[in-house]
């Protein structure tokens, strides 16, 4: 029997039969502005209603943009768990090898006990420094197996290129290929609008839904529609 813990996003866990797999890495690939960031706040935002210990270790935000957000969606919990269950960390300035394969496991060791929830937003930045695909694979697999002993993990990817299309270079490739979970965001342009759409590419040791399902975000995060057709 596959451990699971729910997402804490309306609609999403009828897509990958009833939530993610306990202790796996999830990466979730999107363009900028399809809503990677309110996935990966919502659902840390779960695990600190279950008591959870959560992390958002961040390359580009701080944490008063951060928390400025969480209250725009109602999300209370972040400032009132700051620094106990809830831990923020910015990466920008910090070599990004030593962060992964040194820092980030002391901070987890740290808080080690409960089950963690853990997010990397984004890691593209560590993707284009690392311009060796060797090291990128070795230190993204000690880092992913290091993470999956402590919790349940996101990493988000940006996307650029054909928004129809998942498109990957080598060094974007890798990412997806090592995490047990594939999640695609897109925003499909028609008739004049763009529509959001959430798609499940892959997801090791459960079933989940091969299609692409439209979600709205509100001043109450994202909501996934998971019986109505895109467009």
């Amino acid at each position: 029997m596959v451990d699971k813990i729910k997402s804490g996003i309306t609609g999403f866990d009828q897509l990958i039969n009833d939530g993610f797999v306990k202790n796996s890495v999830t990466a979730v690939y999107g363009s900028p502005g399809a809503g990677k960031s309110i996935f990966c706040t919502e659902f840390l935002r779960e695990g600190l209603i279950e008591g959870e210990k959560v992390f958002y270790i961040s390359m580009e935000q701080d944490i008063d943009s951060f928390l400025k957000q969480a209250d725009s969606l109602g999300f209370t919990e972040f400032k009132e768990n700051l620094n106990s269950n809830f831990m923020f960390t910015r990466m920008s300035g910090h070599d990004f090898k030593n962060f992964l394969s040194i820092e980030l496991p002391k901070i987890l060791e740290s808080r080690k006990g409960k089950h963690s929830r853990i997010v990397i937003d984004p890691l593209t930045p560590f993707l284009w420094e690392i311009k060796d695909i060797s090291l990128q694979r070795s230190m993204l697999t000690d880092t992913f197996n290091k993470i999956r002993e402590f919790g349940t993990s996101i990493i988000t990817i940006e996307r650029y290129g054909d928004i129809s299309r998942l498109e990957l270079s080598e060094e974007l490739a890798i990412p997806l290929y090592l995490s047990d979970s594939v999640i695609m965001m897109s925003m499909i342009y028609n008739q004049n609008f763009y529509q959001k759409a959430i798609s499940v590419i892959k997801m090791r040791f459960s079933s989940h839904s091969a299609g692409m399902h439209p979600f709205e975000i509100s001043n109450k995060g994202i909501q996934i529609f998971q019986d109505q057709p895109v467009f």
